[in-house]
């Protein structure tokens, strides 16, 4: 089953996102930065795309960080998004640039943290897409949240990444090659 096209910000930005995401500003109050989508799948529903039952999606519209560097920008992005996750240890498995200057996808590996606690820590594995649309001063950071099960975290530590991983970056590629913005006035 192929992605559908989705709305962003009121309709000003447009990509896709896998059939069974739900928008979660229907769930809980969302900032106005963001758009977040949960899988709100069953284990019964098999969709085809790799992806299981329990991933995320944040679009985050952010200001443009001082780094003239796309990859620094990247990475400063994602030490961010680490340290939002409770941790600081993140290690880059995946890293490509999809549009020179100004698009980057990357695939990097934490254990993050749950509420904070130490013993509820999880491996996870996150998809991160920086846009630059330096014409509004804004950082676009994407980021897809894979949390592992045990095995699958026993599988990452030997640097194999399990498959549904590949399929959120794929997501993730796909989510940046279809971004577009039909309203710019959203960045006035």
């Amino acid at each position: 089953m192929s992605n559908k096209e989705v709305e962003l910000y009121g309709g000003a930005i447009i990509t896709v996102v896998p059939p069974g995401f739900l928008d979660a500003s229907t769930l809980r109050e969302v900032p106005d930065t963001q758009e977040v989508y949960v899988n709100s799948r069953r284990e019964t529903e098999d969709f085809g795309d790799g992806l299981a039952t329990n991933e995320s999606i944040i679009v985050d519209l952010l200001e443009t960080v001082d780094k003239a560097d796309l990859k620094e920008a990247w990475k400063f992005h994602v030490e961010d998004l680490t340290e939002l996750n409770g941790t600081t240890a993140w290690e880059t498995l995946q890293e490509d640039t999809v549009q020179q200057g100004t698009k980057l996808t990357g695939l990097v590996v934490e254990v993050a943290n749950k509420w904070g606690k130490l013993d509820l820590a999880q491996t996870v594995v996150v998809g991160v897409a920086l846009i630059r649309l330096p014409q509004f001063d804004t950082d676009v950071v994407i980021s897809i949240n894979v949390p592992l099960t045990r095995e699958e975290s026993s599988q990452a530590s030997k640097n194999e990444v399990p498959p549904r991983c590949h399929a959120a970056y794929r997501l993730l590629q796909e989510m940046v090659e279809k971004f577009h913005i039909v309203d710019p006035s959203l960045f006035a």
